[in-house]
């Protein structure tokens, strides 16, 4: 298992949509992003950006960035807010599933307790209470 968490986004194109995004540890970036396929981000009201050159683990790509057009908010359990922040919108064509990276993660404090098990905390959270994993939504 891995560990989702379910966000509402709000784009500065006046689009709004609650996703559930896979909390990718493994992707960096130097700012709060998230990273979404072509008709996700056409939902958000995006449709390209500039491209840039993205290094994975087993490849390059290239992707579409569009600076400083969303807003992210964690949600909580019942659908509270319980973090945001700004992000830019990556376009990355053929992308399977939403993710945040490294810094978004980082912002919005989330705090994984296990991957295997998909369990997380926010930094608010009192001790002891442990969240699981939002459904993916594909």
């Amino acid at each position: 298992m891995v560990v989702h968490v379910r966000i509402r986004v709000k784009s500065k194109a006046g689009k709004e949509k609650e996703l559930v995004v896979l909390v990718n540890g493994g992707a960096h970036s130097p700012k709060p992003v998230l990273v979404v396929d072509e008709l996700t981000a056409r939902e958000l009201g995006y449709s390209g950006g500039e491209a840039w050159e993205a290094v994975m683990a087993d490849a390059r790509r290239t992707v579409y960035v569009v600076e400083g057009v969303l807003t992210l908010e964690l949600l909580g359990d019942e659908g509270e807010v319980l973090s945001r922040v700004n992000a830019d919108l990556v376009i990355h064509p053929g992308l399977e599933e939403p993710l945040i990276t490294d810094a978004t993660i980082d912002e919005l404090g989330i705090r994984v307790e296990s991957f295997y098990r998909g369990l997380w905390r926010h930094k608010e959270d009192p001790p002891g209470k442990v969240r699981r994993s939002a459904r993916p939504q594909f």
